[in-house]
């Protein structure tokens, strides 16, 4: 009788103990999910993953580099090829109830093709940024056109990033996004263009460290 009694006391306290760490598991869970804030990466192609794996695009890469150094934050990739800022601007109601923490912000090369007047560029990124809610960490980060362009049409453009930066002086500002990749063959695809996964390396690592260097991210 006695081990009967025994065994049930036992079973009822290893069946205890084990609901006990479950909910513990589930806790910690649940804590992590409701703690993950979120990060909006709004581009182009180029934020896509064209001719790559779509674990190799940039959004993904930065998303398990700062996984990987304890920053609990899931990266949203809301790109569309041959997006404009004008594109951008119409669409970006959309992406607000995602409530991001951060949003990064690249809008170049479909509008500097289309030799999108400057100053309508300027007014829709100004724009875009002013759709997200004060206390949104915006990440500007500045581009550049081919230099076969009409050089005074170039240097304009690359200036509104610039001035942008200057009017909205509590947003992040990066003056060139594709720092030490481009035209560089072994970092894109056969239309050098669109990058390759080591592009996307390069520019992970220049984006976090500028986050790191900022203290954009919070843990």
């Amino acid at each position: 009788m006695k081990k009967i009694f025994f065994l049930i006391f036992t079973l009822f306290f290893v069946i205890s103990c084990s609901k006990n760490y479950y909910l513990k598991e589930e806790n910690i869970v649940s804590e992590k999910t409701e703690k993950q804030k979120t990060i909006l990466a709004l581009w182009d192609s180029l934020t896509a993953w064209y001719w790559v794996e779509i674990s190799e695009n940039y959004p993904t890469k930065l998303e398990k580099k700062l996984l990987e150094n304890n920053y609990n934050y899931k990266v949203i990739n809301a790109w569309i090829s041959w997006d404009t800022s004008s594109w951008l601007k119409s669409r970006v109601s959309l992406y607000l109830d995602q409530n991001p923490e951060i949003v990064i912000i690249v809008i170049w090369w479909n509008d500097g093709l289309r030799w999108l007047p400057t100053t309508e560029l300027e007014s829709n990124i100004l724009s875009i940024i002013e759709s997200f809610p004060a206390g949104t960490k915006i990440v500007l980060w500045g581009m550049d056109i081919p230099i076969n362009l009409w050089l005074k049409y170039r240097n304009d453009f690359k200036n509104v990033y610039k001035n942008i930066s200057k009017q909205k002086n509590d947003i992040y500002f990066l003056p060139y996004f594709l720092e030490g990749v481009w035209w560089v063959a072994s970092l894109n695809i056969s239309d050098m263009i669109h990058p390759n996964s080591a592009w996307y390396d390069i520019i992970v690592q220049n984006l976090y460290d500028f986050l790191i260097k900022n203290d954009v991210l919070i843990k």
